[in-house]
């Protein structure tokens, strides 16, 4: 099998078409590292639209991370049933949860898991801070 490497030049050339076209890219953080890594997880092996029905139901069901942590697992599961492999995606789900809970503790902070979540990578960004993913490296 042959790999075509296709030149950045091209690329950017593409790049610009589109924009010319359609317009720069907007791009508003939504200050939710923790939702998005949920997202992530919801959006293994299923469409984009069955992984937001997922994440809404997901948090309409729970109002906050922390709940979705010490639900029973079937109930998360059944939550998200709409995208697809719920129970493995529930039990991924609130053991990333239960990690961060352990991390938070270590260091001695408290309040919410999305607090926590967005203040370790706004840290990440300065000079010689820890890793927050460490326990998850290869």
């Amino acid at each position: 099998m042959t790999t075509t490497i296709i030149p950045p030049a091209h690329l950017e050339r593409i790049y610009h078409l589109l924009a010319a076209t359609y317009g720069e890219p907007a791009w508003t953080p939504d200050y939710d590292p923790l939702g998005g890594l949920v997202g992530t997880i919801l959006s293994q092996h299923t469409s984009d639209i069955n992984s937001e029905r997922a994440y809404q139901q997901l948090v309409a069901t729970f109002p906050s991370w922390e709940e979705v942590r010490d639900a029973p697992t079937f109930q998360v599961a059944e939550a998200i049933r709409s995208g697809g492999l719920a129970n493995i995606k529930a039990f991924r789900i609130q053991d990333v949860l239960l990690t961060l809970t352990e991390q938070q503790q270590e260091a001695g902070q408290s309040g919410s898991l999305s607090a926590y979540l967005y203040d370790e990578i706004e840290g990440d960004r300065r000079p010689g801070s820890r890793h927050l993913c460490k326990n998850y490296a290869a």
